[in-house]
């Protein structure tokens, strides 16, 4: 886990190659560290990360940085919700794949396709 954990991938997988000059990626607070690497490789910079603001030791955050961190905190928990659903949506269209391309090689080869086969084909038929 320490060579290959999230911050490390964000250095390797060359970012600049995946996003435009005025992109802006929201992180979490784990990948600043890392930022400046990627910064000081590529002609990114520091504008084009959007990350929570860390709280000093021994020192409280400001009002308007607390508040910033809230806000930033449910932008990012919106994004990882639109993320699931994305998910979601993806196994049920690889699952309608399959089995179309199942009811393509039953007729191929000309195979008993009994009732409870085509169930999904139907209209209103709920995918698992």
């Amino acid at each position: 886990c320490k060579e290959n954990n999230d911050g490390s991938m964000l250095v390797s997988m060359k970012i600049q190659k995946h996003i435009h000059l005025l992109d802006c990626i929201a992180v979490d607070g784990g990948y600043t560290q890392y930022i400046k690497k990627v910064v000081e490789d590529t002609e990114l910079s520091k504008k084009n990360f959007c990350y929570p603001i860390r709280k000093s030791r021994g020192k409280d955050l400001a009002q308007d940085e607390a508040n910033y961190n809230k806000i930033f905190g449910s932008f990012r928990s919106q994004i990882e919700a639109e993320f699931g659903e994305l998910a979601t949506y993806n196994l049920q269209l690889r699952m309608c794949l399959l089995l179309m391309n199942i009811k393509k090689m039953v007729a191929l080869l000309k195979l008993e396709a009994y009732p409870i086969h085509c169930a999904w084909a139907r209209d209103g038929f709920d995918f698992p």
